[in-house]
This record gives C-alpha cells, sequence and structure tokens, in this order.
C-alpha cells in the first residue's frame, strides 16, 4: 500500500514539473511531525496513539483566464498507519469583473489505517462563490465512493457558507447536509452500533475565525454535527492553526484539535497535533515586512471633475521586475518609467472604485501601503481607488 502511495505522489510531481516548466507557478514543500490519537477499531471507547511523520507538495499555476492547483500529502508511521492523497483542482472566474467564480476538482486517496481499515478514496466537487470586496458567499457539492476492507461504501455533501472581513479579521459560517453509508467509520468513532448499517443523513455547522497580520495567522473552527436519519448522536470539533512566517520563503505551522469521521475523504475520527515547516519555491515573493511598504498611490484630480490622474511609486532596484495593474486594465500591465530610486506608473481614471495591484518577479499581487485591501482567493490582494 505504502509503495503504491509513494508511485501516486512520483506521478503528481512529475506531472507538476511538466506543467511548470512552461510558467512560473508557486510550490510549496511542507514537511512536519504529528501526534494522532484515534479509536481503536473493534473496541469502542479505546484509542490507538501515534507518532506520524507528514509530507505535503502544493503547486498552483495562474494564467489570465483561470487557476490550477495540484496537491499530494502522505502521513506515515508504519504500515499499520498511513495515508496518501492527491488533489488536482481549477478555478474559473466568468469573466475578469465578474464576481462569480466556478471551483472544480477530484481528489483521490489510499490509506492502511489502524483506525477504520484500509483502503481507498476518490472524490469530485464543485464550488460555485460569489466575491464581492470584503465578503463573499458560496454553495458546492460533492460525491464520493470510499473502498473499506473490500466493501464499496457512497457518500455525497451539499455545503452553502458566507464570509466576511474586516481589516485584520476574517470570518465564516458554513453549513454542509451528508449522505453516507460508510458503516464501519461511524462504529468505529463510537456513534454507531454494528447493527445499524445505515445510511446515514448529517448535518454539519461551522465557524471559522481568522486573525491575519500580514503573512502570518492564527485560525480557531468550531463544529456542531449531528445526525438526521439513521442515527442518533451529536458531536462538538474544535480545531485551531497558525502560521508564523521566518522568512520569505519559510514559514512554521502548527495545529491542534480533533477531526471528526470524514466520510467524504474517507478519514476517520482523531485527535491531531502537528508541527511542520513550508518552503516556498518559484518566483521570489514580496519581502515580509516590507510587502505592504513597497509601493505607494496618490490621487491627481483633474479639472473639471469627475476624473483623475492615479501615480503609482514602487520603491524598488532598477533590476527587479515590477508589474502594476487593475480592473481598470483587464489586470494587463500599465506602462511604467524609471524615476530615481521609484517605477512609477500614471493613468487616467473616471468616476468610480477600482481595483489596483502591484507585484514583483511574477509573485503574488499585493495592494499599495496607503490603500484599503482586499484579499483575493488566489493568495493575492488588491488595493481599493475611489475616484469621486
Amino acid at each position: 500500500m505504502i509503495r503504491h502511495a509513494a508511485l501516486g505522489l512520483l506521478l503528481i510531481g512529475a506531472a507538476t514539473h511538466s506543467v511548470a516548466a512552461q510558467a512560473l507557478p508557486e510550490v510549496r514543500f511542507e514537511a512536519g511531525i504529528a501526534n494522532l490519537r484515534q479509536p481503536g477499531l473493534g473496541r469502542l471507547g479505546g484509542q490507538d496513539a501515534s507518532d506520524a511523520a507528514l509530507f505535503g507538495v502544493f503547486w498552483r499555476r495562474p494564467t489570465d483566464t483561470w487557476t490550477l492547483y495540484t496537491s499530494a500529502n502522505l502521513a506515515y508511521a508504519g504500515d499499520s498507519l498511513a495515508a496518501a492523497q492527491g488533489v488536482a483542482a481549477a478555478s474559473f472566474p466568468w469573466s475578469k469583473s465578474s464576481p462569480h467564480r466556478t471551483d472544480i476538482g477530484i481528489s483521490g486517496a489510499s490509506f492502511s489505517l489502524r483506525s477504520a481499515g484500509t483502503g481507498g478514496n476518490g472524490n469530485g466537487f464543485f464550488r460555485q462563490h460569489y466575491v464581492r470586496d470584503n465578503a463573499g458567499a458560496w454553495f458546492g457539492g460533492t460525491a464520493a465512493t470510499t473502498l473499506r476492507r473490500n466493501r464499496y461504501n457512497a457518500a455525497s455533501a451539499a455545503d452553502m457558507g458566507l464570509w466576511g472581513r474586516f481589516r485584520f479579521l476574517y470570518a465564516s459560517a458554513s453549513l454542509s447536509r451528508l449522505y453516507a453509508t460508510d458503516q464501519l467509520l461511524f462504529e468505529t468513532a463510537g456513534l454507531v452500533a454494528p447493527n445499524q448499517p445505515g445510511p446515514y443523513e448529517i448535518q454539519d455547522g461551522q465557524l471559522v475565525l481568522q486573525l491575519r497580520g500580514g503573512p502570518h495567522d492564527i485560525t480557531g473552527s468550531w463544529t456542531r454535527r449531528r445526525a438526521i436519519a439513521g442515527a442518533d448522536f451529536s458531536q462538538n470539533a474544535y480545531f485551531a492553526t497558525g502560521t508564523l512566517q521566518l522568512t520569505d520563503r519559510v514559514a512554521a505551522i502548527g495545529g491542534i484539535g480533533r477531526q471528526l469521521a470524514d466520510p467524504v475523504r474517507g478519514l476517520p475520527e482523531a485527535e491531531v497535533v502537528t508541527a511542520s515547516l513550508r518552503v516556498s519555491l518559484g518566483p521570489k515573493p514580496l519581502p515580509v515586512m516590507q510587502r505592504s511598504t513597497i509601493a505607494e498611490v496618490s490621487i491627481e484630480p483633474m479639472s473639471g471633475g469627475g476624473a483623475a490622474e492615479v501615480v503609482v511609486r514602487v520603491f524598488s532596484i532598477e533590476s527587479l521586475e515590477v508589474e502594476i495593474a487593475g480592473d481598470f486594465s483587464e489586470w494587463k500591465p500599465i506602462p511604467m518609467e524609471r524615476d530615481g530610486s521609484y517605477w512609477v506608473a500614471r493613468t487616467r481614471l473616471r468616476s468610480g472604485k477600482y481595483l489596483i495591484g502591484v507585484r514583483t518577479n511574477q509573485g503574488p499581487w499585493r495592494a499599495p501601503r496607503n490603500l484599503a485591501r482586499v484579499r483575493d482567493d488566489f493568495g493575492g490582494e488588491s488595493g481599493i481607488i475611489v475616484i469621486p
């Protein structure tokens, strides 16, 4: 089983390399350790604890019309506890200025778990987003099949949610409805008896709160689960994670909490503690402490009103590749000229609200430091310009 997982990771890595050779993608590697406490198979109420090594790779390639994501993850603690997962997804904005975006993807996993038995999982998913400056909403669905001890189990889920941002605070609330036939998964978690074969209908409500300061963040989530049909149980789960950016390429990540049984991905219930390091490769990102101070915008009203000249000044060495763009240019770079230690771009805009971003060396888009900012869904952000 582990050989099969390693082969899957190798194939994903090879595919990623072949596509990445034609662009400047974002690549992240992550390695760390975890302590997992899982209900013991066949002895309800008992738990098995294991230490595991964690390995992961994430690759993202943006284009003018879509963004492709791939990732692979492996948790390994001997043949009795291992799981490998690969994900491929694409995100399609409806147009440059549209608030609508559609995500579609597939995921596959192979596991040899002490809890809930050996097997594998495959699923396909979609999600429709509506995104405004500092708020948005989504709905989506997933269909999955899990092979566990030579038995196929079906699962599906539908979810919807809302999110909002206020300065450094991000919050979201979501509701999902799950259908599953994986009796062994829930029996091992102590939620159903052997004579309750299902199917089960489950409802999950989740609240997420994130505090973000530049590249650093602390995130906490609370999940409330209850059975709607086929069983009678309710659960609460809490999880907290934190990211500390050590350099412009290296971050330390930690997490602690409870993972509820996941019939869509086929993963069992567990109490989890993780610690890992993440290394980012590809285009060099903006400096950790200076990314929000690298650019400034000034607005110079024009005679007659109803229009203004927007001037963007970027403090940068001349050899650094700098791009300035916005929704007013359909995110195509606008011309720049060198002025001493600055790159300067000028554009005339009519009355209205616009988004503008600056990036260096094909890295993520960043907002100039003196503008209100809004994060996008691709790891970047934009500044907001208002012309009266």
